[in-house]
């Protein structure tokens, strides 16, 4: 369940120390709009937390995917190949299909040196070729850069493609923008797979292809059914004018974004458990909050000269990455918890201050991004990962200050705990130092390959993931069996109910990754107005806590009329509207990704515009909106009694399970895109993945809401 949402209880259950009355002084007694001034001071600390993580999270695949900087890199001559690959083999899937033929073309990257006498422009092909490519040049006598005329067919006699300039001075570099033509001749479409090729997994690339730095799946269509109107695709070649990102696969990127956002709901758990049997949730929030400051520092460390682009660089980010998540369980249970420890059981402000302080966590989500997206953007990556820092250690610094006079005896230790508090800063580091030592040396690569190899195999296809069904299956069957009678129902509802929950946020956690990556890519992201003249990408990702301070206390209101007339509808009935409305959500970002799709088809780059991506996120949040109250507040209500703390933690694994798999999700968009994966459809390009999405949403949502009546029985009223 996103952490973000109001209106819910602790993330974790609250450790016996509630059993304590919260302490008595003139202090703690203290009041700001009838809540304990503590409460206000959580409030800062928790949205300090969220600045930092969601600062992150919003930068990280851009960053990670982001090709190498040619003013950053040292004095020498680079080579990259551009590799056009033929399919004739239009419909259905290209998976096992070699090419019928391969154009090859070098580009040179020049840093304070001179091109050697090798140097060949020449494009090289291979196989039976279909199509022509043609080298087109700038016309200096059309001003207008858009003109159809402006770019025109380059001579036979032209020279290697090189980008040349002074290292450390982007705007010396000439020649940074180069284009192609795709013709063809004959009778049928070809498909071609445009990319910068990577001939071993440590090459690095320096250019896009139509803004993109992986593959382009691009339908060439006969030259005689063009109409009057359409050119030839035509490939836009750039180099990156700002700073160099890590120059990862999309897929890898996804991937590591899925366990960075999946791991900061496992790791809560061990964290909650640490804090609750030996150091008490004070000195545990310290604890993670500076494992998470240090974090950040490493990362902004990363990116310092050559750091920026080499392998000690990408170590170091490693190092603070893993630093980061461990703080996040360490962090994450224990503020919450510390909002509960604040009111004895029974009070009735309590669930007024739990919607108070989740007002906190959407605020530093909604700040961040303005902050740490427009420093990456303006000044560099490492700025924005070094102001997540700053973040953390002001929510921090202040906690540490105000609480002797408005928290002084909340968090405590179990009785003689406390004293190894430190023990997990070094456990953190040394931890941290571990991993990140063996992702430099290829242990995780290889490890990861394996893993990847088994599911990659007709047998590890089918058999690895119905075993893991088969395993969670007959886990939910047995834990229902040793419910008595009675708790069957409830405690079976709640295991239907994470079920859809996983459904959902594997969808909805594609904002971070895929739909980040198109709206950097393929969104016209143009404003022209106070001073902007172009959004930078991660704001993007502050409409959705902008939308939830704006519309739950709005949604709140919704339920308790309805409730009051007795129409409010039922948690299944929540479920399935969550569930359509986010698929009404991507039926917008996949017209916009269609719309891009023909444009390249037409020999355009015409980019879609930035009211598909808000209202995707509009209607997406609706459905967050309508879904949340089926969290955690839900297990509560009808899971027995001895095994609700058990259920949370089931629950938070879930979420777990659905933060990963949206990111391998996301990772499977160029593949999709190729048609190296068939879907039942053919929309071209990114739109046959959104639309995955589309299918999957609403048609979990109409089956929720065809046998809500029955979902509704499960749990016995006790939801009521």
């Amino acid at each position: 369940m996103d952490s973000r949402k109001p209106n819910v209880p602790p993330d974790v259950p609250e450790p016996a120390l509630t059993d304590r009355p919260p302490p008595e002084g003139p202090m703690h007694k203290a009041e700001f709009l009838g809540h304990p001034v503590g409460l206000f001071l959580l409030f800062l600390v928790e949205m300090w937390e969220r600045f930092s993580y969601y600062g992150m999270r919003g930068l990280l695949v851009l960053y990670l995917t982001g090709v190498i900087a040619v003013h950053q890199l040292t004095p020498g001559v680079y080579t990259n190949q551009l590799t056009i690959s033929e399919y004739r083999q239009v419909e259905g899937s290209t998976n096992g299909v070699d090419p019928s033929a391969v154009h090859s073309q070098p580009i040179y990257v020049a840093v304070d040196a001179p091109l050697g006498a090798e140097a060949t422009g020449a494009i090289s092909v291979t196989g039976q070729p279909a199509l022509t490519v043609r080298r087109l040049v700038r016309n200096p006598a059309v001003e207008d850069e858009s003109a159809s005329d402006a770019w025109v067919p380059a001579d036979d006699a032209a020279g290697p493609l090189v980008v040349s300039g002074t290292r450390g001075n982007a705007e010396s570099f000439q020649h940074t923008e180069m284009r192609f033509e795709l013709r063809n001749p004959g009778t049928e479409t070809i498909k071609a797979n445009i990319e910068i090729a990577r001939p071993s997994k440590d090459s690095r690339t320096y250019f896009t292809v139509n803004n993109a730095p992986g593959r382009t799946t691009v339908d060439v269509q006969p030259d005689s059914q063009l109409s009057e109107n359409e050119q030839a695709p035509v490939l836009i070649v750039r180099t990156n004018p700002d700073d160099s990102g890590r120059n990862w696969k999309d897929d890898i990127a996804a991937t590591l974004y899925g366990w960075y956002a999946g791991l900061a709901y496992l790791l809560p758990i061990l964290g909650g458990l640490i804090a609750d049997k030996m150091i008490g949730t004070h000195r545990s929030m310290v604890v993670g909050g500076l494992t998470i400051a240090a974090g950040h520092i490493m990362l902004a460390v990363s990116g310092l000269g050559d750091m920026a682009y080499n392998q000690l660089g990408l170590t170091t980010f490693i190092f603070g990455l893993v630093l980061i998540v461990i703080g996040t369980g360490h962090f994450k249970p224990c503020v919450s918890v510390m909002v509960g420890q604040l009111y004895p059981h029974g009070d009735p402000r309590r669930d007024g201050a739990f919607t108070i302080f989740y007002m906190g966590i959407n605020l530093g989500a909604f700040l961040c991004n303005f902050v740490c997206g427009t420093l990456a953007y303006t000044l560099g990556w490492h700025y924005g990962f070094g102001a997540a820092a700053v973040g953390m250690l002001a929510g921090l610094g202040l906690y540490l200050f105000c609480r002797p006079m408005y928290l002084r005896g909340i968090g405590e230790p179990p009785e003689g705990k406390g004293s190894s508090a430190p023990m997990f800063v070094v456990l953190a580091v040394v931890i941290s130092a571990i991993f990140a030592a063996a992702f430099h040396f290829g242990l995780i690569g290889t490890l990861w390959s394996s893993v990847v190899g088994v599911f990659q195999t007709k047998t590890g296809a089918w058999l690895v993931p119905a075993a893991m069904l088969g395993m969670i299956i007959a886990f939910c069957v047995w834990f229902v069996a040793i419910n008595r009678p009675e708790d069957r129902a409830p405690v079976a509802s709640i295991f239907i109910f994470m079920f859809f929950n996983a459904f959902f946020w594997i969808a909805f956690e594609q904002a971070g990754s895929s739909i980040n990556l198109f709206t950097d890519r393929y969104v016209d992201r143009s404003f022209g107005l106070f001073g902007i003249e172009e959004i930078p990408t991660p704001w993007f990702q502050s409409v959705n806590p902008a939308l939830i301070i704006i519309g739950a206390p709005i949604f709140a209101w919704l339920w308790g009329v309805l409730g009051r007339r007795h129409l409010n509808p039922p948690q299944p009935v929540k479920i399935a509207l969550g569930l359509l409305f986010l698929g009404l959500g991507y039926v917008f970002i996949f017209f916009a990704a269609r719309s891009v799709h023909e444009s390249m088809q037409a020999g355009n780059m015409i980019r879609a515009g930035m009211i598909m991506v808000l209202v995707t996120y509009f209607w997406h949040t609706v459905g967050e909106l309508c879904l949340s109250p089926t969290g955690l507040s839900y297990v509560t209500k009808v899971a027995p009694v001895r095994f609700v703390s058990l259920l949370m933690g089931i629950w938070f694994v879930s979420s777990f399970i659905a933060n990963l798999g949206g990111g391998l999700m996301a990772g499977q968009v160029e593949a999709i895109s190729a048609g190296e994966i068939k879907l039942p459809w053919e929309f071209g390009g990114q739109a046959n993945f959104f639309f995955l999405f589309v299918a999957t949403s609403v048609g979990a949502g109409l089956l929720v809401l065809v046998t809500s009546p029955w979902l509704k029985k499960l749990s016995r009223g006790r939801d009521e």
